[in-house]
């Protein structure tokens, strides 16, 4: 799809700047480069379309999952990247796929869970970072565990999960990895879901800006800003989107 030069440019930086907003405890989606500024695949794409667009790039970097979700709907970003799920779609437009991500369960020390299909017992409680992705999937689909619902930052979970509070945390491979090395004798489990992350707008845009921020996104794909930031961070079961 080519960049459609004619969409308003008034709608997509309404601020005259490229704000994005950035779920900081996504260690894919965001890193912090040497300099102290924003990195990461959500940050590069941001920049680059940033770029296109001629004008100043402004992410938001938020500590979590809570806090990120809190802002959808509040006219605080331009553009975020998030994953397609049923809470984000009440709240976002969803424009093209830029990731997909595996989700597991960290199992606490102690544990003996044999697998992701092994955890949806009576008793079990389940950590999840509040209306990310893990919740809206797990919410609807467990019978007898019980969801923990959470910040979303790293050292919430990591307490829960030491002081016995939760069984298990469900979160995006990305981030259980780094959990894992923080838990001495916490134990990955096998991924339960995979989701696609898209760059995503608030709801009410025209669809002629829709189709330009679409062909930007497609832009930064084909100029391999996802793929070149994947291999920079070293995350495994994440994979650039279609």
């Amino acid at each position: 799809m080519a960049d459609n030069p004619t969409a308003d440019l008034a709608q997509l930086v309404p601020t005259g700047k490229l704000r994005m907003g950035i779920n900081g405890a996504n260690a894919t989606l965001y890193a912090r480069a040497a300099d102290g500024s924003a990195s990461g695949i959500a940050a590069d794409i941001g920049k680059f379309i940033a770029d296109q667009l001629g004008v100043p790039f402004e992410p938001t970097v938020y500590p979590g999952a809570a806090a990120y979700t809190a802002s959808f709907g509040t006219g605080a970003w331009d553009i975020i990247v998030t994953g397609r799920n049923p809470f984000a779609a009440t709240l976002v437009d969803f424009l093209p796929d830029v990731i997909e991500i595996d989700y597991v369960y960290l199992a606490a020390p102690g544990s003996d869970f044999a697998g992701p299909d092994q955890v949806d017992k009576p008793g079990v409680r389940i950590g999840v970072p509040k209306n990310a992705s893990a919740d809206a999937y797990l919410t609807p689909r467990l019978k007898a565990a019980v969801l923990v619902r959470l910040a979303g930052d790293a050292d919430t979970a990591v307490a829960c999960l030491t002081d016995n509070k939760i069984d298990l945390y469900a979160t995006g491979i990305e981030s259980v990895e780094a959990l894992a090395r923080r838990v001495p004798g916490s134990k990955l489990l096998g991924a339960f879901n995979t989701v696609a992350f898209a760059v995503s707008t608030g709801k009410g845009w025209t669809p002629a800006a829709a189709a330009r921020m679409s062909a930007l996104v497609n832009a930064a794909k084909a100029a391999g800003i996802v793929q070149k930031a994947i291999t920079r961070s070293g995350q495994k079961g994440v994979r650039a989107a279609p």
